[in-house]
């Protein structure tokens, strides 16, 4: 199934996508528009406890991270299109991939709930919704720590080094494929994604990880990959290693789907 029939089953909305009705905060836009280089770490905790150690290269709404530790991921975000992989060869993602600084543009244009306060060191923004959100930006607008707590989950971004970034994007990719042809979900997978109302994907720390609202309105993780949590309901589809977070309920109507 390629990239465009699975994304009718996806509603996500970027900022680079997003036509605003309000002023946006001079100090946000100036983040949100930015180019630059990172070194990060991200820290999570919560149903698995895991960082990664990062690169990332930002040029606007566009992106590309290189994920070094714990394992080596690599994914670019270029408009609408996106492409991952483990090495210079980074194929199609069938759907947008997504950091935490993204989750937090979404949250921002969606009209959530904003707080900014100005420190001795820059800006200190809070966002309130579908999950709590602190933001650490320096004065002119680069990124310093992101955190959010949701659904009994911390995250946090924890920016090492950031500087202005002069390099063009053609410059840094040239020594990257980029592969229109895609990565295919199995048929299985598609199915039970179709029973979404809403759903993100993002890179993981050795794969995918999808997360979104099932049908009932309950939340559902998946992860595909070697590094995969404990827990859950965990299928094997076509040598591909999954494994489905969710409340007991979802996990058996997501069984039904399966034929289990």
């Amino acid at each position: 199934m390629d990239g465009d029939s699975v994304k009718k089953y996806v509603l996500v909305v970027l900022f680079f996508l997003a036509a605003t009705i309000f002023a946006l905060p001079e100090i946000v836009e100036k983040w949100m528009y930015a180019n630059y280089y990172a070194k990060r770490i991200m820290v999570e905790i919560g149903l698995k406890s895991r960082f990664r150690y990062e690169e990332v290269y930002k040029w606007g709404a566009d992106k590309m991270v290189l994920v070094h530790e714990p394992v080596s991921v690599n994914w670019v975000r270029l408009g609408q299109s996106c492409y991952m992989g483990s090495g210079t060869t980074l194929k199609r993602s069938p759907m947008l991939i997504l950091d935490l600084e993204d989750l937090a543009f979404k949250e921002i244009l969606q009209g959530r709930d904003l707080k900014i306060e100005e420190t001795n060191e820059g800006y200190e923004i809070y966002i309130h919704d579908t999950g709590e959100y602190r933001v650490l930006l320096s004065s002119d607008g680069f990124p310093k720590e992101i955190e959010r707590n949701y659904m009994d989950t911390k995250s946090k971004l924890i920016y090492e080094e950031v500087k202005p970034l002069s390099a063009d994007k053609n410059e840094i990719l040239k020594d990257y494929t980029l592969v229109d042809s895609g990565v295919e979900f199995p048929e299985e997978l598609v199915n039970i994604l179709s029973n979404f109302r809403f759903l993100i994907i993002r890179e993981g720390t050795s794969g995918l990880e999808i997360e979104g609202i099932y049908k009932n309105g309950q939340k559902v993780e998946i992860f595909i990959g070697n590094d995969l949590p404990k827990g859950g309901l965990r299928i094997s589809i076509n040598g591909l290693k999954i494994a489905i977070v969710a409340d007991e309920k979802t996990l058996e109507e997501i069984k039904v789907i399966l034929g289990q």
